[in-house]
């Protein structure tokens, strides 16, 4: 039987190397080293690595700029102007007599229609506007709450083509089409004030430039180098009519040849407490030295006036109040409102048989009916 010996600790320990211990304990390390030489791969490559892009935060879109806000006029161009009318039509209207006249020469049946027809009743709108171009009208009006939505629904029923609706700006909404046979154009500008081109559609399109205040260098009407001579005048009358020159051959001859030398005229309206209208010619010019001469052909010329045809239609005062200064000519005076009331119907709405102040013709007799013969048997 084989005999089997056992080494025993001493030699054990005499025969176990530094070496083999060393190469010993790296093979029992071995999962671990690895574990840890991976863990180090990992956090250098992740530190080397380029970094995801963040994702940026949604930029807020910037407030719309607030839109111009002033008067009418503030939205009308001086270029091309021919005549401009300021009326208060809620003013006009809230006058007793100036109301009831007003509301004999235009029906409030008509009044009625236009409302209903355009969402707009003219009967209360603070300030209107109408300005007459070569080859447009353009309407504004200061809106009350709540009626630019109407406005627009309107008018957008209105037109016979297809209504081109553009937006803009968050304040102006601007609607185009044809009605008729007539191109027209309404504007809305925050909602508080319309204007309607009817025609040439252009100037719409400069008053929502005056509104975001892109037309700088060209100054609206009332400052354009014709009607910027005039004082203000729109605040302490209901209507004012303006007339920027220089005026057309056919006008230079009138007022005794005045408007050769007037850059611009304008018409006011105030009614006073009597029954009356005061109403004022203004006409600026250099008149210096000359303005006694310029201020008694004025007057001759208004006296002609009221004794023409047309004078007498509105029996007219031929003594007028006439003032000079250096750079205006003022002529005043007071109009009967039942005179102009019979002279605006007798030459706008009636006929000629009202107009010469005839008796109305009665209506012919009728013949008495024949009794229908009775059928023979």
């Amino acid at each position: 039987m084989p005999v089997v010996t056992r080494p025993s600790p001493a030699v054990t320990r005499a025969t176990t190397t530094r070496t083999t211990e060393t190469t010993s304990r790296l093979a029992t390390s071995m999962p671990v080293r690895f574990r840890w030489l991976l863990l180090t791969a990992a956090c250098a490559s992740a530190c080397t690595a380029p970094a995801a892009t963040p994702i940026a935060p949604p930029i807020a879109a910037l407030p719309a700029k607030p839109l111009h806000r002033g008067p009418l006029t503030d939205f009308i161009s001086s270029a091309g102007l021919r005549w401009l009318l300021l009326i208060k039509p809620r003013e006009v209207l809230a006058q007793p007599e100036l109301g009831q006249a007003i509301l004999r020469i235009i029906p409030s049946q008509r009044f009625d229609a236009f409302a209903e027809s355009s969402g707009v009743d003219l009967r209360v709108l603070p300030e209107a506007a109408i300005a007459g171009f070569p080859y447009s009208t353009l309407y504004v009006a200061e809106l009350p709450n709540g009626v630019a939505e109407n406005a627009r629904a309107r008018f957008a029923e209105r037109l016979l083509a297809g209504a081109v609706t553009k937006r803009p700006h968050p304040g102006l909404t601007r609607i185009t089409g044809v009605i008729g046979q007539t191109p027209e154009t309404l504007l809305t500008i925050d909602e508080r004030l319309l204007a309607v081109a009817v025609g040439d559609p252009v100037q719409v399109k400069i008053a929502e430039a005056y509104a975001e205040e892109r037309l700088k260098h060209s100054p609206p009407a009332l400052r354009g180098a014709a009607l910027s001579a005039l004082p203000e005048l729109a605040a302490n009358n209901v209507a004012v009519l303006f007339a920027p020159g220089p005026f057309a051959d056919e006008w230079q001859r009138a007022a005794g040849g005045l408007l050769q030398s007037t850059v611009a005229i304008a018409i006011t309206a105030q009614p006073t407490a009597n029954g009356k209208v005061a109403t004022t010619l203004y006409l600026a010019g250099a008149w210096q030295d000359s303005a006694d001469d310029a201020a008694r052909r004025l007057s001759v010329a208004w006296a002609t006036f009221a004794r023409s045809s047309a004078g007498r239609l509105f029996e007219l005062n031929d003594v007028a109040e006439v003032s000079t200064s250096p750079d205006m000519l003022r002529l005043r005076v007071e109009l009967e409102l039942a005179a102009l009331v019979r002279g605006l119907r007798a030459s706008v709405l009636a006929d000629l048989s009202q107009i010469l102040n005839l008796p109305p013709r009665s209506a012919p007799e009728k013949a008495p009916t024949k009794a229908a013969p009775e059928p023979r048997k």
